[in-house]
């Protein structure tokens, strides 16, 4: 792996005054990383290389040259984000059901009521990546040189981002019907049909509070501003265009899978060392799952390729606030305003219904 593409990776740490350049990668891979946490609450990981060769959960990824803010004193966005609500994201990605995946005590039945909801929760997010995608407005005009990944419009990186993610979503559920297969777990709800979930049907037995939340999320996914229920695609033809009409959704990807990453790398930190006399072969065999978290699931959720591409779409995000900001001269204020208004409290919600996407756990 070049050097120049893992740079161009490295996600600022909370720690970085303290620890000088250190690189911050949450990891999701089959590999056995070491892992140092040296602090959660805002940056939660920090990780000092990373391996040329891995089992990714999903993605075929393009070369991460995207030129996000570098300057200390540039005001990141997504950076902004992870430090307020402190609290909710602790709670959405610290949860004892995480613990006892961990721990190796999560029973099968529990896992399986999970494993259902993600599955639906897959469907929705393809659903929203549809919407999102139809509502971005390329650049009509061609460059007039040949450009580089990360120099193209942020439009068009996006459409790129939403593109591999749908791909990685599909052989997620693949990995699902794989994995459960092999522990002898159902990803089925009890009497469940091939007819679409929605959040206005009727609940059914198993059906998780924060899967219904986030399909409501996905569900404005194209929509823009907070209490502004026009498409993006109306707005697009209006004649008052708005600002990176595309942020809230970008935010909202960007934050569902960070979440998501967090809460597996802070589950593997936690991880107690599987073994057993009869090797790697029986490793976790012992756990209440049959060892389908603590060899499939966990490892392949927190890998250093996941973790690249979460980064990938915070700096696109930061790198497009920032130019606006930069275009915006002596009103950078009144447009930092606008953006924090639009995105902070849809921030907030995507934490509350993240968090209640767990199972209770005895």
């Amino acid at each position: 792996m070049q050097q120049a593409a893992l740079n161009c990776c490295n996600l600022r740490s909370a720690t970085q005054a303290r620890d000088g350049d250190a690189t911050r990668h949450s990891l999701r891979s089959r590999q056995k990383f070491p892992f140092l946490t040296d602090s959660f609450r805002h940056f939660p990981f920090i990780f000092n290389h990373l391996h040329s060769t891995v089992t990714t959960r999903n993605y075929n990824l393009l070369p991460c040259v995207m030129p996000g803010p570098t300057d200390s004193s540039t005001w990141s966005l997504t950076e902004h984000l992870l430090s307020t609500f402190q609290g909710e994201h602790t709670t959405a990605t610290q949860h004892p059901f995480l613990l006892a995946a961990a721990e190796g005590r999560l029973p099968k039945h529990i896992l399986s009521q999970w494993l259902a909801n993600d599955r639906l929760y897959i469907h929705s997010y393809i659903r929203a990546a549809g919407k999102l995608l139809a509502s971005i407005d390329l650049p009509p005009a061609a460059p007039e040189t040949k450009q580089e990944p990360g120099d193209e419009a942020a439009e068009t990186q996006l459409v790129d981002w939403l593109i591999e993610a749908l791909v990685g979503v599909r052989r997620e559920e693949r990995f699902f019907i794989d994995v459960a297969d092999r522990y002898g777990l159902s990803i089925n709800f009890e009497g469940q049909s091939a007819a679409t979930e929605t959040s206005q049907q009727k609940p059914k037995p198993g059906l998780l509070p924060g899967l219904m939340m986030i399909q409501d999320i996905f569900g404005a996914i194209d929509r823009v501003a907070d209490g502004l229920s026009i498409p993006l695609t109306v707005l697009a033809e209006s004649s008052t265009p708005v600002l990176l009409p595309w942020l809230e959704g970008a935010v909202t990807f960007w934050g569902t899978e960070r979440c998501y990453l967090d809460a597996w790398s802070w589950a593997r930190s936690k991880q107690a060392v599987v073994t057993t006399s009869g090797g790697s072969d029986d490793a976790g065999t012992e756990d209440a799952d049959g060892g389908a978290l603590r060899k499939e699931f966990i490892p392949n959720w927190s890998s250093v390729e996941f973790a690249r591409f979460v980064g990938r779409l915070a700096s696109l995000i930061d790198f497009a606030v920032a130019q606006a900001l930069e275009r915006a001269g002596d009103g950078a204020d009144a447009v930092k305003d606008e953006i924090l208004k639009r995105v902070e409290q849809k921030w907030k919600t995507l934490l509350v219904a993240e968090a209640s996407f767990w199972p209770d756990v005895e």
